[in-house]
């Protein structure tokens, strides 16, 4: 059975090489990041337009990069204490230190919200609408019908 290592690798570069990658693709993808609190540490929002995801990334010592975390599925399983997600947070957070979160309830809540108004006018529409309803691009669309 193979460790997955490559010849003449150690995980220790293969770490380090994984973890380039995903700041290089934080630069690359354009992820949409949001401040949603402060305290009593950062929770950052971060959306891909791409993909339509959103993840919440925590950064509970930063300016440190000792404990960094993320709701992405990337960062549950690889194991190497980043992401994309992660990445693209953290340097957006150390690039706007003054920024505030928005007041009101946090955008992860609204966006709850929707998300629940969404899947009540699919339910409520009978079997076609939920079957139609893997098909829709965005949110907004089956708001709009």
């Amino acid at each position: 059975m193979s460790s997955g290592r490559r010849p003449g690798g150690s995980d220790r570069s293969e770490g380090a090489e994984a973890r380039a990658e995903r700041r290089a693709r934080s630069l690359e993808e354009p992820l949409d990041i949001r401040l949603t609190s402060r305290d009593p540490y950062p929770v950052l929002e971060v959306r891909n337009p791409i993909h339509r995801t959103t993840y919440l990334v925590l950064l509970p010592e930063f300016p440190s990069e000792a404990v960094r975390l993320c709701t992405c599925t990337d960062f549950a399983r690889r194991g190497l204490g980043t992401c994309k997600h992660v990445e693209a947070a953290f340097r957006w957070l150390s690039s706007h230190p003054n920024e505030s979160p928005p007041t009101g309830r946090p955008a992860i809540e609204r966006s709850a919200e929707v998300w629940r108004e969404v899947d009540r006018r699919i339910q409520a529409s009978g079997p076609a609408a939920r079957r139609r309803g893997r098909e829709i691009a965005a949110a907004g669309d089956a708001l709009l019908e």
